[in-house]
């Protein structure tokens, strides 16, 4: 005698609910990739603007020679400029070669600007900012007036202090302007990172 075995299948609606639970997990996976991978990203930048800044201070106490042959002037300094009235978001560090120094960037002067940034990506800078020793905040979004349009942070040997200057007020080694400086940039959904810059030299990169 033969023995019909029935093998029991999917019905079309177990088929289709077993999909959409895939599709559904598919498009979490991905909405949350998007995030991280942006997460990442911006991360990223606020290191290569600390790493920028790192650079300047090692250029200023080193005093990197300029484009075009070595330099004898031992008092050069070397900064880098936020600017609000940029094209492009993007942030220049430049040579201070101005005698005597000026202790920010003079756009008028040709050759100063030794390499300029791109955030690209859809980054921004979101504000910048310079804090007083009392703590006032300058800012250039205008939620902290008064409203800055510039902030530089320059450094010059022997020291690996930063010396912080805005289009308000141009400070020098022995009349600071401000105590401390800090940029926050932001991701196309709005996650910032803030990138913070204290008077002895020290670079910070922090989230919100």
């Amino acid at each position: 005698m033969t023995t019909i075995r029935s093998i029991r299948a999917f019905t079309l609606i177990e088929m289709l609910v077993v999909l959409s639970i895939f599709v559904l997990i598919s498009l979490m996976v991905l909405a949350n990739y998007g995030k991280f991978n942006s997460s990442v990203l911006l991360g990223s930048l606020a290191y290569d603007i600390g790493s920028s800044i790192r650079q300047a201070q090692v250029y200023g106490i080193s005093v990197k020679a300029l484009p075009g042959g070595s330099n004898p002037n031992y008092q050069i300094g070397y900064g880098v400029d936020f600017n609000i009235n940029s094209p492009t978001p993007q942030y220049l560090l430049y040579a201070d070669t101005q005698n005597p120094l000026l202790y920010r960037y003079d756009s008028t002067k040709g050759g100063e600007a030794v390499n300029t940034y791109s955030l690209g990506l859809s980054h921004s800078i979101q504000r910048f900012c310079a804090v007083s020793a009392g703590g006032v905040q300058s800012c250039s979004d205008g939620k902290a007036p008064p409203v800055i349009k510039t902030l530089d942070i320059e450094f010059i040997r022997p020291e690996p202090d930063a010396i912080f200057s805005t289009d308000l007020c141009t400070a020098t080694p022995t009349t600071p302007c401000y105590a401390s400086a800090f940029i926050t940039v932001a991701s196309p959904s709005g996650e910032t990172r803030t990138i913070t810059v204290y008077p002895t030299g020290q670079i910070s990169v922090t989230n919100p």
